[in-house]
């Protein structure tokens, strides 16, 4: 992993006009997400300005997915069928050349999630997005979890989202700091970035991981490279949190400003002041 540079405030201009192009193209995002956080994923999609297709039925998903602008594939609640989904899905959209994130939720602590994960990564998913644990467990097989829950610090887990960069475009480790791997337009070697912000609250209220993996869906259908998708995706999420924590007055209030903040918030400010280097 090499030395990378500030952000320029060009590339804070690339990422604002991307934050633009989201609300003017409404991508479609076809989620095979967890039926526990359907409607709030949905709900935060269509909040920033992206348009979620929520279907997960094995004989449309490779339709829905080929024609779609992105992909989400999150294990959070797999059952037979869901599973077929997704491999129909990722296959779909490979083939299709159409950007699709893995969330690999408890594959730390369930064989069977993490083989699943592997084998869905032969699709070539343009993002990987999970805990310091998730990742870990993707790149060395005996890593553990507590369910869907990390026990490592983002930190921890850089050599391993290196490694998974032959597997995919770029790595997102989500934790107190967010750890970005990937390629900006000007880079011909992987960059790390780290992003800290956000609101405690996010992790009291079941659907904001999710909604993060969709979002970051949405913006690799109209960035111009995945690192880019990653970076605008963590800031507008941690931004909106920041926003939405001042209003709440517990989890439920936060769950409602949250959405009213993905619709509203003002990045410039937070992406000049919370990105830094590795």
């Amino acid at each position: 992993m090499t030395e990378v540079q500030p952000l320029t405030s060009e590339w804070q201009q690339r990422l604002l006009a991307t934050r633009e192009r989201l609300r003017k193209r409404a991508p479609l995002v076809h989620c095979l997400t967890n039926q526990v956080t359907v409607n709030f994923v949905a709900n935060a999609l269509l909040a920033a300005g992206a348009s979620p297709a929520m279907t997960d039925h094995p004989e449309e998903a490779a339709g829905l997915a080929s024609a779609a602008d992105a992909v989400l594939i999150n294990l959070g609640t797999p059952s037979v069928a869901s599973l077929d989904a997704m491999r129909r899905a990722s296959q779909a959209a490979s083939a299709a050349d159409k950007p699709w994130v893995l969330d690999p939720v408890g594959a730390a602590a369930l064989p069977m999630r993490r083989t699943v994960s592997l084998e869905l990564m032969a699709h070539r998913p343009a993002v990987i997005r999970g805990n310091a644990s998730e990742v870990m467990a993707l790149a060395e097989a005996g890593t553990r979890g507590r369910g869907v829950d990390t026990q490592h610090e983002t930190q921890d887990a850089l050599t391993a989202a290196a490694g998974l960069l032959t597997d995919a475009e770029g790595v997102a480790i989500s934790g107190q700091i967010d750890r970005l791997l990937g390629r900006s337009s000007a880079a011909t070697v992987p960059e790390t970035i780290d992003l800290d912000g956000g609101s405690a609250w996010q992790p009291r209220v079941t659907g904001t991981g999710c909604a993060l993996g969709a979002l970051i869906a949405a913006y690799l259908a109209v960035a111009e490279t995945p690192l880019d998708a990653m970076v605008i995706a963590h800031a507008h999420a941690a931004a909106a949190a920041e926003q939405a924590e001042r209003a709440a007055r517990g989890p439920g209030s936060f769950a409602m400003a949250w959405l009213d903040a993905l619709d509203s918030v003002d990045l410039a400010a937070f992406l000049s002041d919370r990105l830094t280097p590795s």
